[in-house]
């Protein structure tokens, strides 16, 4: 485990001095590389979906011990690269108690929900339908778009909408519409991940203009890893520690949460939000074929449509943006 820590520590420093060569590069060069970091993050984060299910397959691990080490080790090292590498103050944000309301709430609501409930939806599924559940996500913010700030959905906005709700339900069915093909606790948990990744990318928008993104998203990662350490504190009921178990955490903390964000964020100083939403598809993908070919998960027909039609959601709204 040390040695994962330190080689994803020089990692993100590299990655930082990678990002500051960057500056000198042609537009061009820089949004390939833009695109190569996006598409990086997606895989790392997709690929911790059949990591987490295999985890809780074959090792008896429960989620709440999973995301006390995950988020709280992540948080760590965020902190640790803001500060001593990156030289930014990473205490800021306690110093200014107004702003404290919303980040309780973002931490909490957002970031560690979007964490804990993606694995709960692995554990009650599988690793494909919940990362594809999760790409509802950008739907709701479209719905409470027009909810909260009155603002009614154009004609792409309405058709991902409508395209999202039959992929979802080709999902949930596996073309048999009038039931269910998985449980109700796995399609609440998903709607639930959804509905916490569209509060994760509403919510937080005025603070991380006050603030730095490495900063927020550390602490908030922090709280979280604490939180659960008190839910499931991660010296009771330890999981047999075989080889696999402490490659498969290790890969998750230091590479599927912590590197995947990483490689996210420094995307978007290349590319706009819109292209890198765009590759983000790469995370379902991933995620479905790991879980297909490492732990023989199978989809039907009607479910390979569904997956589908939920990502082609992404790319509707993004001719949406590219028209206006």
């Amino acid at each position: 485990m040390t040695t994962l820590f330190l080689l994803s520590y020089n990692g993100i420093k590299q990655l930082e001095k990678w990002r500051i060569g960057l500056e000198n590069k042609t537009q061009a060069q820089k949004r390939l590389i833009g695109g190569i970091l996006a598409v990086t993050g997606a895989i790392l984060w997709g690929i911790q979906g059949p990591v987490s299910q295999f985890l809780f397959q074959d090792n008896n691990l429960s989620p709440e011990w999973l995301m006390g080490i995950k988020m709280g080790i992540s948080g760590i090292v965020i902190l640790l690269f803001t500060n001593f590498v990156k030289k930014e103050p990473v205490m800021d944000l306690w110093r200014k108690p107004k702003n404290l309301g919303v980040f309780a709430a973002y931490a909490v609501f957002g970031l560690a929900a979007v964490q804990y409930l993606y694995l709960v939806t692995v554990n009650l599924s599988n690793a494909g339908t919940a990362t594809v559940l999760q790409s509802l996500g950008t739907v709701l913010i479209v719905i409470f778009t027009a909810i909260f700030y009155h603002q009614l959905p154009n004609k792409y906005e309405a058709t991902a909408v409508l395209v999202a709700l039959i992929g979802t339900w080709l999902l949930v069915t596996k073309g048999h519409l009038t039931q269910l093909a998985i449980s109700t606790p796995a399609l609440t948990a998903g709607l639930l991940l959804a509905l916490a990744g569209a509060i994760q990318t509403m919510l937080p928008v005025n603070l991380l203009k006050r603030f730095s993104t490495l900063v927020v998203v550390g602490w908030a990662m922090l709280v979280g890893g604490i939180i659960f350490t008190f839910v499931h504190p991660f010296w009771v009921d330890v999981p047999k520690l075989t080889l696999g178990t402490v490659l498969g955490v290790g890969f998750i903390v230091f590479f599927g949460t912590m590197m995947s964000f990483i490689c996210f964020i420094n995307s978007l100083k290349f590319v706009s939000p819109t292209v890198a939403g765009m590759l983000d598809t790469f995370e379902p993908l991933s995620a479905t074929i790991g879980a297909v070919v490492f732990l023989n998960t199978s989809f039907n027909g009607a479910e390979v449509i569904g997956g589908i039609l939920v990502l082609s959601t992404v790319f509707i709204l993004a001719l949406g943006n590219k028209s206006e």
